[in-house]
Formats: structure tokens, C-alpha cells, sequence
């Protein structure tokens, strides 16, 4: 045996390099190595075994191929095989870098030609993403593909420079607290880097305290623009249906097909369910569908309502095509006054341009429109067949603060125009709305106050898009409380009707990365007749990649006070 000791090493620095090893034992490595991507090695102390074509190397580790990185405390290198084992030593761990993913672990067990290897107790980072605890195996994407961790579609989104990552018995997470204020943990988890993670029925923890588990498996996009959405639970009560529980998300979700479960049980109402489907056809065409079984309160009566279309994306021009049977509709006019009603649409068309600078800080689109209803009638009548054409245009202005100093005092306006004719020549609706409004703060306190405007000329034979003239203000104020928690309130006053038509309110507990709230809407507090109220819970995490998650709300509805006033994003 052969034993060199090179101890000198620790204060000078010198790279070793492999390659050496690689030449003088061609006739006995397993795998042939590529002299344009040499091995080096750097170490404090490093011991050549030439019998066995192992080297031993400790303190300060360095192995460095192509983008990959390796430093342990302490490594074994086996040179037939091209096999590394590192160990971690003194809370020291070891450390797999390839360009910016970075993977941590007690052992690695690792093929440098091949690029395959196992971490235990791994803890890793991809982005914005915290993935610890549990065993971890990577390959290249060709490699994952051989092994079933990845399908041909996923191969063909993903770097094969990549490594594909499996976890086992891991936990997932986004927030950045040494102590996470919330995780998933999971059996099994598949990381493909630049494309999405899917986690096997994860469980959700807050604050070590078990919430619930997903009925299914966990998709999350890696892609910009892309976030994924978890199957989520929502308590509501509402003031039609009852008290009741909620649970909606992905059931498929793949970059062409995705596919949604919306179920719901109500104490009044029994059960609603929705599934909803989309297809990407191509970049710039997508279909969509959805079967539905959902009570309306015009009607006092549950029923499907399917719907399906087409929708159209292309270098900022947008539009689609739309049938929907018996859909249940509802529809804000004002504060205080929602149209809850059902319409047919076979079909209905909309066309918008892209948004056109009027000048550095307005802009503006064009929107078409053509369809074929059947609804009620303005005044409770017969259910109308109609025509409709009409166009219209979206006016935004951006402004910079006021006090640029403090950042305060921030102006917003939004208007749109909107004309329409129908089937009898006589019939026909101008629509112009305006918002203009102030966001300041006072102290502590942040608060929105806005003014709504609308004017209307004629009218519609059809109650759900028949406009009346509208004058209100809004005024928000938001409240802290200690360190987590914040109260929102929204009021709307009417001046035609010289009457509070509306109070919606927000309790908020903030706990770094995520926040509960909870939304209560007052409409026409001092009507008991005129009501349709409802109070539900949602759950915001604040720290996922591009966007928010929100699980539960009213969000497709209405803008909390709270997230008008910033204690919500």
C-alpha cells in the first residue's frame, strides 16, 4: 500500500487535482471520465490509499466539477467508481451546490459522473422555497425520467442539465423564521427545478399544531408567473344558505390540463359542488368548461348550471367566447344592492385590445361586445330573449404621493365607458362610472377614502345588466393593535338614498408569514328585510413564490379593508 500524507495542505491551500488519479487508473475506472470537466479537490489534510484507489480527505473539503460544488468536514473519494461519501462533523454539514440550489445533509452518498446520489436528513432551498428534514435523492432529469419521478411532459420543461430532487418524509415551507411559522409535511416529494414540486397528501401544520391534510396530492409551480394552489377548507355563514363548510382546489394540474373541485355542505342548502376545467389548446387559444350544482336565492332552488368557452390570449389583444345554461349570477350594482339572479348565455362574445399609453401615467383599452341572453325582465317579469352589442372603453391613472417624503397621500382614479343597443331600437344604455379617491395615513392609522360616481341614460329590457345612477362614498380605516393584530372597517354611504348601505369589517392576526382574517359584510345594515349578509374565515401566506396564497374568502367577491388599507397584500 501506498500512503502519501499531505498534512502541509492546511496552510496552503493547494488544489489537488483528480484528474492525475483519473489517468494513472484508466484501465481499472468503472466509468470513463471527461478530460474537459477535470475533479478537483482542495482540503486541509488529504491520504492517498493507491491499493485501493481511495483518497481520504478532511477539514475543509472542496470538490468542484463543472457547476457542482461539494464541502464536508470530511470525505471519502473512490476512484474506480467515481463514488464520494461525506460525512458531516462538530454541527459542520455537508453541503451539494449546483449553481444557485443549495442542498444540506448529515451523509451523502454521491456518483460524480453520474450526477446520482442520496442525502440524509437533507435540508434544502429552491428560491423562495425551504424544503428540510427526511432523506433526499437526486439525479439529472434523463436519469429521474428512468427511475418514474417525472413524466416525458415534465422532461420536456425541464433543464437535463437539472437535478431532480425526491424527499422522503420531509416538510415543505416558505417561511423564513428559524422557527417556520407554518409547514407541510409530507411521505413523498418530487422537486423538478424551473418547473413545480408535488407534494403526496401533505399534512399543514401551523405552528406545529396539525390543521388539516390535503385529500390530494400538492402541486406548486416553480415557473414566474405560475403559483400553484393548494385544496383548501373554509368555514362561512351565510345569511341564504346557513352555516357551512367548504373545500375547493386542484384535483389535475398540468401546464396544459387543470382541473378544480369546489364542495361545499350548508346546514340549509345541503350540498353545492362545482368542477371546472381548462385546456390549453395552444399559446394563444384555451377551452374551458364547468359542471355545476349550486342553489340560487332569486330562484329558492338548487340545479345545474353547466358552462363552457373558449378564451383568447395574443400579443395584448384578449377576448372569449361563452355559453352558460342557467348560470346563477351575482352581481353588484352598488353598495347595499346585489342582483342575485340566472342567465343563459348562448353564447356571448368580448373582445379587448391591448392597453394604449394616453400619456405617461393613463391608459386605456377598447372592449367589444356581442351575445344572446335569457334573463328576467327589468321589473320581475317574463324571462327576456335578447341581443346585446355594445363597446367600451377602461380609463386608469397612476399617481406618484403627494408628501413623496413619507410616502403618503397617494391619489387613484378608474373610469370606464360602456353603450350598449339591443333587439328593439329603442332600447339602449349609456354606462360611465369614475372612482377617485385618496390613500393617506395618519400616525398609525392607514385609511383609503373614495368617491363613486355613476351615470346612466336609458335602460336594459334584462334586470342583471340594468344600471342606475349611483353616488356613494367609501371610507376605510384601518386600527393596529399591539404587534399581530389590526382591525379594517369599510363604510359606504348612499347620497341619492341618504342612507349607510354598507359595513364590512376585518379582524386580523399577523404572524409573520402568514395572517388570519376574518370578514364580516353588513349590506343595508338598517334594513332586516333587504339583507344579504355573510361572515367567513381565511387564511393568507403572506411568503409563497409570486403571490399569496388565500385559502377561503370572499376575495372573488370583494376587497377586504384590510387589504384596501395594506395590512393584507
Amino acid at each position: 500500500m501506498m500512503r502519501r500524507d499531505h498534512s502541509s495542505l492546511r496552510k496552503k491551500g493547494i488544489y489537488i487535482f483528480l484528474l492525475i488519479f483519473f489517468v494513472s487508473f484508466a484501465s481499472t475506472c468503472a466509468v470513463a471520465q471527461d478530460a474537459s470537466l477535470p475533479i478537483t479537490l482542495e482540503a486541509d489534510r488529504v491520504v492517498f490509499f493507491e491499493a485501493e484507489n481511495r483518497a481520504e480527505a478532511e477539514g475543509s473539503v472542496v470538490i468542484k466539477r463543472a457547476d457542482m460544488t461539494l464541502t464536508a468536514p470530511y470525505v471519502e473519494y473512490y476512484v474506480n467508481d467515481s463514488m464520494v461519501f461525506a460525512q458531516s462533523k462538530d454541527n459542520e454539514p455537508v453541503v451539494l451546490e449546483w449553481g444557485e440550489r443549495i442542498l444540506r445533509g448529515d451523509k451523502l452518498e454521491y456518483n460524480l459522473m453520474t450526477q446520482e446520489g442520496v442525502m440524509q436528513n437533507g435540508s434544502g432551498q429552491e428560491g423562495p422555497v425551504y424544503v428540510y428534514g427526511g432523506d433526499v435523492m437526486v439525479a439529472p432529469a434523463e436519469a429521474a425520467l428512468e427511475k418514474g419521478w417525472l413524466g416525458k411532459g415534465d422532461l420536456k420543461k425541464t433543464d437535463k442539465e437539472a437535478h431532480v430532487a425526491v424527499w422522503e418524509r420531509a416538510n415543505y415551507t416558505t417561511c423564513d423564521a428559524p422557527q417556520p411559522h407554518y409547514h407541510l409535511y409530507t411521505t413523498k416529494m418530487t422537486v423538478i427545478p424551473g418547473n413545480k414540486v408535488v407534494l403526496k397528501r401533505p399534512k399543514v401544520y401551523m405552528d406545529g399544531k396539525l390543521l388539516f391534510t390535503y385529500i390530494f396530492n400538492y402541486e406548486v409551480s416553480l415557473k414566474e408567473g405560475k403559483p400553484g394552489g393548494p385544496f383548501v377548507y373554509q368555514f362561512k355563514d351565510d345569511s341564504d344558505k346557513g352555516t357551512g363548510i367548504i373545500g375547493y382546489g386542484p384535483i389535475v394540474t398540468d401546464d396544459r390540463l387543470s382541473v378544480n373541485a369546489h364542495l361545499a355542505y350548508w346546514s340549509d342548502m345541503n350540498e353545492e359542488w362545482i368542477l371546472s376545467g381548462n385546456y390549453v389548446l395552444t399559446d394563444q387559444w384555451n377551452l374551458f368548461a364547468s359542471a355545476a350544482y349550486l342553489y340560487n336565492s332569486d330562484e329558492d332552488e338548487k340545479r345545474y348550471r353547466p358552462s363552457w368557452g373558449a378564451g383568447y390570449h395574443n400579443a395584448g389583444f384578449s377576448g372569449r367566447v361563452h355559453w352558460t345554461q342557467a348560470e346563477s349570477v351575482s352581481i353588484k350594482k352598488e353598495s347595499g344592492r346585489t342582483y342575485n339572479g340566472v342567465l343563459w348565455r348562448s353564447p356571448e362574445v368580448e373582445l379587448f385590445t391591448p392597453w394604449v399609453d394616453l400619456t405617461s401615467k393613463t391608459k386605456s383599452r377598447l372592449a367589444l361586445y356581442w351575445g344572446h341572453y335569457e334573463a328576467m325582465g327589468v321589473r320581475g317579469g317574463d324571462e327576456a330573449s335578447v341581443d346585446r352589442w355594445g363597446y367600451g372603453f377602461d380609463f386608469s391613472t397612476s399617481f406618484s404621493p403627494l408628501d413623496k417624503k413619507n410616502n403618503n397621500f397617494t391619489p387613484f382614479i378608474w373610469s370606464s365607458y360602456q353603450w350598449f343597443k339591443y333587439d328593439d331600437p329603442s332600447q339602449r344604455q349609456e354606462i360611465i362610472d369614475a372612482i377617485w379617491g385618496l390613500r393617506y395615513r395618519i400616525g398609525e392609522f392607514p385609511m383609503v377614502t373614495s368617491y363613486a360616481q355613476r351615470w346612466t341614460t336609458g335602460e336594459s329590457p334584462m334586470s342583471w345588466d340594468d344600471y342606475d345612477d349611483r353616488r356613494e362614498i367609501y371610507q376605510t380605516v384601518g386600527i393596529p393593535l399591539g404587534s399581530r393584530w389590526r382591525v379594517a372597517v369599510r363604510m359606504a354611504y348612499d347620497f341619492r338614498d341618504e342612507h349607510l348601505d354598507e359595513i364590512v369589517g376585518s379582524l386580523v392576526y399577523d404572524e409573520h408569514c402568514y395572517a388570519w382574517e376574518i370578514i364580516y359584510k353588513d349590506e343595508r345594515p338598517l334594513y332586516s328585510d333587504d339583507e344579504d349578509d355573510w361572515i367567513g374565515l381565511r387564511l393568507v401566506i403572506k411568503a409563497f413564490p409570486e403571490s399569496n396564497i388565500t385559502f377561503g374568502g370572499e376575495v372573488e367577491e370583494i376587497r377586504s379593508p384590510a387589504q384596501e388599507v395594506g395590512f393584507i397584500k
